[in-house]
Protein backbone atom coordinates (compact mmCIF):
# COMPACT_ATOMS: atom_id res chain seq x y z
CA UNK A 1 0.00 0.00 0.00
CA UNK A 2 1.63 3.26 -1.07
CA UNK A 3 0.84 6.39 0.57
CA UNK A 4 -1.84 7.37 -1.16
CA UNK A 5 -3.68 4.66 -0.78
CA UNK A 6 -3.03 5.07 3.12
CA UNK A 7 -4.64 8.33 2.75
CA UNK A 8 -7.68 7.15 0.80
CA UNK A 9 -7.89 4.21 3.31
CA UNK A 10 -7.83 6.38 6.10
CA UNK A 11 -11.08 8.81 3.86
CA UNK A 12 -12.91 5.70 3.61
CA UNK A 13 -12.69 4.98 7.67
CA UNK A 14 -14.03 8.30 8.01
CA UNK A 15 -16.70 8.02 5.50
CA UNK A 16 -17.27 4.77 6.74
CA UNK A 17 -18.36 5.05 10.08
CA UNK A 18 -20.73 8.18 9.53
CA UNK A 19 -22.64 6.39 7.05
CA UNK A 20 -22.77 3.35 9.26
CA UNK A 21 -23.69 5.32 12.15
CA UNK A 22 -26.33 6.45 10.76
CA UNK A 23 -27.44 3.67 9.54
CA UNK A 24 -26.91 4.16 5.48
CA UNK A 25 -26.85 1.08 3.01
CA UNK A 26 -23.59 1.55 0.89
CA UNK A 27 -21.10 -1.20 -0.52
CA UNK A 28 -17.70 -1.24 -2.42
CA UNK A 29 -17.90 -1.69 -6.36
CA UNK A 30 -15.35 -1.45 -9.18
CA UNK A 31 -11.78 -1.26 -9.07
CA UNK A 32 -12.22 -1.17 -5.18
CA UNK A 33 -13.70 -4.48 -5.28
CA UNK A 34 -11.69 -6.19 -7.91
CA UNK A 35 -8.96 -5.21 -5.26
CA UNK A 36 -10.69 -6.65 -2.43
CA UNK A 37 -11.30 -10.00 -4.22
CA UNK A 38 -7.92 -10.10 -6.36
CA UNK A 39 -5.47 -8.75 -3.61
CA UNK A 40 -7.33 -8.57 -0.51
CA UNK A 41 -6.90 -4.51 -0.50
CA UNK A 42 -5.95 -1.79 -3.18
CA UNK A 43 -5.06 -2.93 -6.86
CA UNK A 44 -1.48 -1.66 -6.32
CA UNK A 45 -1.87 0.60 -8.75
CA UNK A 46 -5.33 2.32 -8.05
CA UNK A 47 -5.64 5.40 -6.98
CA UNK A 48 -9.37 6.17 -5.70
CA UNK A 49 -12.15 4.09 -3.42
CA UNK A 50 -15.37 3.64 -5.35
CA UNK A 51 -18.69 3.39 -2.70
CA UNK A 52 -21.78 3.12 -3.78
CA UNK A 53 -25.54 4.19 -2.18
CA UNK A 54 -28.97 3.89 -2.57
CA UNK A 55 -30.66 6.78 -4.55
CA UNK A 56 -33.23 6.94 -1.98
CA UNK A 57 -30.58 7.48 0.66
CA UNK A 58 -28.98 10.34 -1.71
CA UNK A 59 -30.34 12.85 0.70
CA UNK A 60 -29.59 12.09 3.55
CA UNK A 61 -26.08 11.02 2.39
CA UNK A 62 -25.45 14.46 1.50
CA UNK A 63 -26.55 16.01 4.52
CA UNK A 64 -24.78 13.93 7.14
CA UNK A 65 -21.69 13.80 5.34
CA UNK A 66 -21.34 17.38 4.61
CA UNK A 67 -22.02 17.88 8.41
CA UNK A 68 -20.15 15.47 9.82
CA UNK A 69 -17.04 14.85 7.82
CA UNK A 70 -14.12 17.22 9.26
CA UNK A 71 -14.25 20.60 6.96
CA UNK A 72 -10.35 21.16 8.09
CA UNK A 73 -9.59 17.15 6.30
CA UNK A 74 -12.26 17.07 3.62
CA UNK A 75 -14.11 18.71 0.59
CA UNK A 76 -17.64 17.05 0.26
CA UNK A 77 -18.29 17.80 -2.88
CA UNK A 78 -21.83 18.15 -4.13
CA UNK A 79 -21.48 18.42 -7.87
CA UNK A 80 -23.54 21.01 -9.54
CA UNK A 81 -22.46 18.87 -12.83
CA UNK A 82 -21.90 15.54 -12.24
CA UNK A 83 -23.08 12.13 -11.98
CA UNK A 84 -22.56 11.54 -8.26
CA UNK A 85 -20.80 13.31 -5.29
CA UNK A 86 -16.87 12.89 -4.27
CA UNK A 87 -15.21 13.09 -0.94
CA UNK A 88 -12.32 15.26 -1.42
CA UNK A 89 -8.79 15.38 1.09
CA UNK A 90 -8.15 19.14 1.38
CA UNK A 91 -4.51 19.52 1.02
CA UNK A 92 -2.72 22.63 2.06
CA UNK A 93 -2.80 23.92 -1.18
CA UNK A 94 -5.92 22.54 -2.06
CA UNK A 95 -7.16 24.79 -5.13
CA UNK A 96 -3.67 24.49 -6.80
CA UNK A 97 -4.15 20.25 -6.39
CA UNK A 98 -7.41 20.52 -7.94
CA UNK A 99 -6.23 22.16 -10.90
CA UNK A 100 -3.97 19.74 -11.09
CA UNK A 101 -5.99 17.03 -10.67
CA UNK A 102 -4.20 15.29 -7.87
CA UNK A 103 -6.34 15.24 -4.48
CA UNK A 104 -7.35 11.78 -3.35
CA UNK A 105 -10.42 11.07 -3.71
CA UNK A 106 -13.88 9.01 -2.69
CA UNK A 107 -16.26 8.65 -5.92
CA UNK A 108 -19.74 8.18 -3.89
CA UNK A 109 -22.02 6.30 -7.12
CA UNK A 110 -25.33 6.47 -6.92
CA UNK A 111 -27.53 3.08 -7.38
CA UNK A 112 -29.78 4.41 -9.78
CA UNK A 113 -33.46 2.46 -10.77
CA UNK A 114 -33.88 1.48 -14.19
CA UNK A 115 -37.30 0.46 -16.36
CA UNK A 116 -37.23 -2.87 -17.71
CA UNK A 117 -39.71 -2.43 -20.77
CA UNK A 118 -37.67 -1.47 -24.29
CA UNK A 119 -39.41 1.77 -25.15
CA UNK A 120 -38.77 3.21 -21.85
CA UNK A 121 -34.90 2.08 -21.69
CA UNK A 122 -34.66 3.80 -25.31
CA UNK A 123 -35.67 7.07 -23.71
CA UNK A 124 -33.68 5.97 -20.36
CA UNK A 125 -30.70 5.81 -22.27
CA UNK A 126 -30.98 8.61 -24.41
CA UNK A 127 -31.40 10.88 -21.11
CA UNK A 128 -28.20 9.37 -19.66
CA UNK A 129 -26.21 9.38 -22.29
CA UNK A 130 -27.01 13.36 -22.64
CA UNK A 131 -26.63 13.83 -19.28
CA UNK A 132 -22.96 12.60 -19.04
CA UNK A 133 -22.39 13.98 -22.26
CA UNK A 134 -23.06 17.88 -21.38
CA UNK A 135 -21.62 17.09 -17.77
CA UNK A 136 -18.13 16.42 -19.72
CA UNK A 137 -18.58 19.87 -22.04
CA UNK A 138 -19.57 21.84 -18.52
CA UNK A 139 -16.81 20.63 -17.20
CA UNK A 140 -14.34 22.18 -19.87
CA UNK A 141 -16.14 25.18 -19.64
CA UNK A 142 -13.67 27.82 -17.34
CA UNK A 143 -16.38 30.73 -17.10
CA UNK A 144 -17.89 30.35 -13.81
CA UNK A 145 -21.10 32.13 -15.49
CA UNK A 146 -21.21 29.95 -18.03
CA UNK A 147 -20.52 27.04 -15.67
CA UNK A 148 -23.66 28.00 -13.37
CA UNK A 149 -26.14 28.65 -16.82
CA UNK A 150 -25.17 24.81 -18.47
CA UNK A 151 -24.78 23.26 -15.37
CA UNK A 152 -28.90 22.96 -15.45
CA UNK A 153 -28.69 21.13 -19.07
CA UNK A 154 -27.56 17.71 -17.24
CA UNK A 155 -29.20 18.21 -14.28
CA UNK A 156 -32.83 18.48 -16.73
CA UNK A 157 -32.01 15.00 -18.81
CA UNK A 158 -31.57 13.26 -15.04
CA UNK A 159 -34.65 14.14 -13.91
CA UNK A 160 -36.32 13.21 -17.02
CA UNK A 161 -34.26 9.87 -16.48
CA UNK A 162 -35.67 8.94 -13.39
CA UNK A 163 -39.32 10.20 -14.19
CA UNK A 164 -39.50 7.98 -17.26
CA UNK A 165 -38.29 5.25 -14.64
CA UNK A 166 -41.33 3.28 -12.94
CA UNK A 167 -41.15 2.77 -9.34
CA UNK A 168 -42.14 -0.75 -9.34
CA UNK A 169 -38.89 -1.35 -11.21
CA UNK A 170 -37.02 -4.37 -9.99
CA UNK A 171 -33.99 -3.33 -12.61
CA UNK A 172 -30.54 -0.78 -11.34
CA UNK A 173 -27.64 0.70 -13.00
CA UNK A 174 -25.54 3.43 -12.15
CA UNK A 175 -25.59 6.48 -14.02
CA UNK A 176 -21.91 6.73 -15.50
CA UNK A 177 -20.30 6.44 -19.02
CA UNK A 178 -20.84 2.37 -18.27
CA UNK A 179 -24.71 2.30 -17.08
CA UNK A 180 -25.42 -0.01 -19.80
CA UNK A 181 -23.07 -3.07 -18.39
CA UNK A 182 -23.92 -2.29 -15.21
CA UNK A 183 -27.77 -2.95 -15.51
CA UNK A 184 -29.03 -5.87 -13.05
CA UNK A 185 -31.59 -6.40 -10.82
CA UNK A 186 -32.15 -4.86 -8.15
CA UNK A 187 -31.70 -8.74 -5.60
CA UNK A 188 -27.68 -8.25 -6.95
CA UNK A 189 -27.18 -5.43 -4.33
CA UNK A 190 -29.91 -6.11 -1.34
CA UNK A 191 -27.39 -7.70 0.28
CA UNK A 192 -23.95 -7.25 1.75
CA UNK A 193 -21.16 -9.64 3.34
CA UNK A 194 -17.85 -8.00 5.02
CA UNK A 195 -14.58 -8.88 3.19
CA UNK A 196 -10.76 -8.51 4.07
CA UNK A 197 -9.59 -5.53 2.59
CA UNK A 198 -6.09 -3.83 4.20
CA UNK A 199 -6.50 -3.31 7.59
CA UNK A 200 -10.08 -3.22 7.47
CA UNK A 201 -13.22 -4.86 6.36
CA UNK A 202 -15.44 -3.42 3.55
CA UNK A 203 -18.97 -4.38 2.43
CA UNK A 204 -19.55 -5.95 -0.85
CA UNK A 205 -23.03 -7.10 -2.47
CA UNK A 206 -23.50 -10.67 -3.16
CA UNK A 207 -23.99 -9.68 -7.10
CA UNK A 208 -20.39 -8.28 -7.36
CA UNK A 209 -18.56 -11.57 -9.12
CA UNK A 210 -21.58 -11.26 -11.99
CA UNK A 211 -21.53 -7.57 -11.60
CA UNK A 212 -17.55 -7.36 -12.23
CA UNK A 213 -17.77 -9.71 -14.68
CA UNK A 214 -19.87 -8.09 -17.38
CA UNK A 215 -17.52 -4.80 -16.73
CA UNK A 216 -14.45 -6.33 -16.66
CA UNK A 217 -14.54 -9.59 -18.25
CA UNK A 218 -11.94 -11.73 -16.78
CA UNK A 219 -11.08 -9.35 -13.66
CA UNK A 220 -9.05 -11.99 -12.16
CA UNK A 221 -5.97 -11.92 -14.24
CA UNK A 222 -4.59 -8.59 -14.09
CA UNK A 223 -4.17 -6.64 -17.16
CA UNK A 224 -0.86 -6.16 -19.00
CA UNK A 225 1.56 -3.95 -17.25
CA UNK A 226 1.14 -0.93 -19.96
CA UNK A 227 -2.69 -1.11 -19.10
CA UNK A 228 -2.36 -0.96 -15.43
CA UNK A 229 -3.42 2.42 -14.62
CA UNK A 230 -5.80 4.22 -11.50
CA UNK A 231 -8.80 6.33 -12.30
CA UNK A 232 -9.17 7.33 -15.19
CA UNK A 233 -11.00 10.44 -14.52
CA UNK A 234 -11.34 13.27 -11.90
CA UNK A 235 -14.69 14.68 -10.74
CA UNK A 236 -16.43 16.83 -12.92
CA UNK A 237 -16.86 20.39 -11.83
CA UNK A 238 -14.79 20.23 -8.41
CA UNK A 239 -12.62 22.89 -9.25
CA UNK A 240 -15.48 25.43 -9.86
CA UNK A 241 -17.68 24.43 -7.66
CA UNK A 242 -15.25 25.22 -4.73
CA UNK A 243 -14.44 28.60 -6.40
CA UNK A 244 -18.04 29.12 -6.31
CA UNK A 245 -18.39 27.68 -2.70
CA UNK A 246 -15.56 30.36 -1.50
CA UNK A 247 -18.11 32.97 -3.38
CA UNK A 248 -20.63 32.19 -1.85
CA UNK A 249 -18.86 32.16 1.67
CA UNK A 250 -17.60 35.94 1.01
CA UNK A 251 -21.42 36.87 0.22
CA UNK A 252 -22.98 35.87 2.86
CA UNK A 253 -19.98 37.11 5.49
CA UNK A 254 -20.38 40.43 3.80
CA UNK A 255 -24.24 39.99 3.85
CA UNK A 256 -23.43 39.23 8.06
CA UNK A 257 -21.40 42.36 8.63
CA UNK A 258 -23.61 44.47 7.03
CA UNK A 259 -26.60 43.62 8.94
CA UNK A 260 -24.22 43.62 12.46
Amino acid sequence: MNPEQAQLLEMYKDVAAILTGHGIFFFIHYGTAIGAIRHNGFIPWDNDIDLVVKEGDLQEVNRILSAELDPAKYYYHIPSADTHPHVVYRSEDFENDLKKKVSPFIDIFVLEQYPKTFWRRHMVNFCVWNEVIFIVLVDHMRSLFMHRLFSRIPRWFERRAKNLTPPDTDMTTVYSTTFKDDIFPEAYFRDVSMHAFEDTEVPMPVGIDVALASLFGDYMTPPPEDKRHGANGFPCSVLKDYRMSLQNKKVKTSRKNNAL
